[in-house]
This record gives C-alpha cells, sequence and structure tokens, in this order.
C-alpha cells in the first residue's frame, strides 16, 4: 500500500493581506460536525488569513482554549467586517448583524431544513443588504432546495485516520477466533439511529460479530446487556482510535437524514468497509460494491456485513479503494481548490 500520508499544503507568509474571517457557529455540542468543520477552516487558513471563531451563545466547556468567543452584543463583542461564514441554519444571528459592515456573508448549508435557510437568506439581506452566498456540502442538498451556490465537501483534517489505515494495512490478517467488529460513530440521540438498528446488531451479535456504537446509549431500552454490543457515549474514545478498532463501519439514521455525514468519509479514510443506507450526502462519495456498500434493506445491510465478515480479503480491498477515494475527495488538492473559494 503506497504512504497514507498526505502532503502539507502550502502557506503565504503574510496572512493579513486579506480581510479576516469570521466563523460563526452554535458550539453548544462538542461532537456536532458543522462545529468540528470550523475549527478544520480555522487550522487549515490561520496562516493564510486572519480568523476568528464565534459562538452564537456560551460555547461548550470542551471548546476551552480553542480561541471560541462567545457573541456579547451589548458589550460591542460580535464580529462587523470582512467575511463572515454561519455554519447552518441553525445558528441566527442576532440584532447585532444590522451594525455590521461585511464584504460577503457565506452560509455554510449542512443541514436538511430548507424553509429555516429561506428565513436566514432574508434576514441577512435584511440587515446587511448583502445577498449571502450559499455552499452545500453535497449535491443532493443543493438539488433538494433548488437554489444557486457552490457545492464543496465538507473540510477536514485525514492525516490521523489515513495513520489507522496504515496501522491497519501493516497488522498481520484476522485470525479465525477474533470476533469481527463492526461500529459507527454519531452524535448520542435517537434520531441519528435507524428504528430496525437494534434488531440488526441483535442478530449480528448472535452470529459472533461484535459491535461497537460509539454515540449509542440512547439505544440501551432496547440493547443494553445484550452480549457482544458495547454502547459507547458520544466522545468515549478519539474517532481515529475508536476507528482502529473495528473490521467495519455500519452506518444509517433514522428521521435525521445526513446532508453529508463526515464520519463516513472519516470511517473510509481510516481504510473501513463502510456498509451504508442509500440516504444521504454521503452516497455520492462511495462507489457502491468499491469503495463501500450502498444498502436499502435490513436484509442487504445483514447479508453484505456476514459477507465482509467471511472474507478478509474483500474487507482489505474495499478498505483500501475507500481510502483512495477520501484522499481524492479531502485530499490536499480537493482541499486547496474549497480554501481558494474562502480566500477570494
Amino acid at each position: 500500500m503506497p504512504k497514507l500520508t498526505a502532503p502539507p499544503l502550502p502557506y503565504p507568509t503574510n496572512p493579513l493581506r486579506l480581510s479576516e474571517l469570521h466563523l460563526l457557529g452554535r458550539f453548544n455540542d462538542f461532537y456536532a460536525g458543522a462545529e468540528r468543520e470550523l475549527l478544520d477552516i480555522h487550522r487549515l487558513l490561520c496562516h493564510r488569513r486572519a480568523v476568528k471563531l464565534w459562538s452564537e451563545g456560551a460555547p461548550h466547556r470542551a471548546y476551552t482554549g480553542r480561541g471560541v468567543a462567545p457573541i456579547q452584543p451589548f458589550s460591542h463583542q460580535f464580529p462587523s467586517d470582512g467575511v463572515l461564514l454561519i455554519s447552518g441554519v441553525h445558528v441566527r444571528p442576532g440584532v447585532w448583524l444590522k451594525y455590521t459592515r461585511f464584504e460577503r456573508v457565506i452560509v455554510l448549508y449542512n443541514l436538511a431544513s430548507h424553509a429555516p435557510l429561506f428565513e436566514l437568506v432574508d434576514s441577512i439581506r435584511e440587515a446587511t443588504g448583502i445577498d449571502p452566498e450559499l455552499v452545500f456540502v453535497s449535491d443532493m442538498l443543493q438539488h433538494s432546495v433548488g437554489l444557486p451556490g457552490k457545492v464543496l465537501r465538507s473540510l477536514m483534517d485525514l492525516q490521523d485516520f489515513l495513520g489507522a489505515a496504515a496501522a491497519r494495512a501493516s497488522k498481520p490478517a484476522r485470525q479465525d477466533l477474533q470476533p469481527f467488529v463492526v461500529g459507527r460513530v454519531s452524535r448520542d440521540a435517537v434520531d441519528k439511529h435507524h428504528p430496525d438498528d437494534p434488531a440488526l446488531y441483535r442478530m449480528l451479535a448472535s452470529r459472533g460479530v461484535h459491535l461497537r456504537i460509539m454515540g449509542g446509549t440512547c439505544l440501551a431500552p432496547a440493547l443494553e446487556g445484550v452480549p457482544g454490543i458495547e454502547l459507547l457515549p458520544a466522545g468515549a474514545e478519539p474517532v481515529p482510535v475508536f476507528y482502529a478498532s473495528l473490521d467495519a463501519c455500519f452506518y444509517r439514521t433514522g428521521a435525521s437524514v445526513e446532508a453529508y455525514g463526515r464520519v463516513v468519509a472519516e470511517a473510509m479514510a481510516s481504510g473501513l468497509p463502510v456498509v451504508a443506507h442509500r440516504r444521504g450526502g454521503y452516497v455520492e462519495i462511495i462507489e457502491d460494491g468499491r469503495s463501500g456498500f450502498l444498502i436499502h434493506t435490513q436484509e442487504q445491510a445483514y447479508d453484505t456485513l456476514m459477507a465482509l465478515k467471511a472474507s478478509p480479503a474483500l474487507c482489505a480491498s474495499a478498505g483500501y479503494l475507500a481510502v483512495q477515494r477520501a484522499l481524492e475527495i479531502h485530499g490536499p488538492e480537493a482541499t486547496e481548490r474549497a480554501l481558494d473559494f474562502y480566500l477570494h
């Protein structure tokens, strides 16, 4: 397997030539993908322009020391000029927006909730006189709302996940007596899990598959105490470490539709064969039968995971192609193209 380390991006020497970029999120949940992306955008751009992180309210204590400033309009603490990037329609700028003079306002649309998007766009126009630029995290999301804008896949740092893939590729093949481990990562919320997931996990566990569900304590009423099933709270382990403990990743949601699904791309970068429901933005990056497997039904999910359990070669092949696909979508070249949008 070729080396799985992405080369660093080139950094200009003067980050202050461009106007300041303000990244506005809610920052009330340490495991939310929207805020994780803002942290990655900050890290990728802070050497190239002045960037500041802002929280709509008091940030979660886990963000202490990460430079997230709470907006306090009556203390005159809020972004006022340069470029404003609002991450998600769940973030609603207050009256302070009327007292700003931004050059650009960008809305990162990363949650399929169309009515709040139209309301947010109207409120930005009314407060600033600016037509906000829309960034969609998937083609699916843009097509569903029918508005002009730019599709930019979620920006993320793959280095730790590529390290997990390299470690997996170098370790000895799984022995027959070792359990086949299937898992997933999400927020610990019922809508992040499909109603049929508990039954699937029980069937798999009865066939000797070990399940690790991080963000799964909400499933305890249906699965607590079932041998072979671990229900972990969100953030119980660093995600790259958690993915390194798996042989395959399974992902589908219930009421919540993934606009993109960062965790799926991270699993792919970790060298895991991903079995995922054919419903969500991540479908666009999985080549079914090659770099992952897309399923519709409970039976397809069970059969595909059992086929992977029975074939280490299939796991290795799909995992290798998943890494290549993750690098194609989120590697340095793709990241540089996305960053250019925020830099112009």
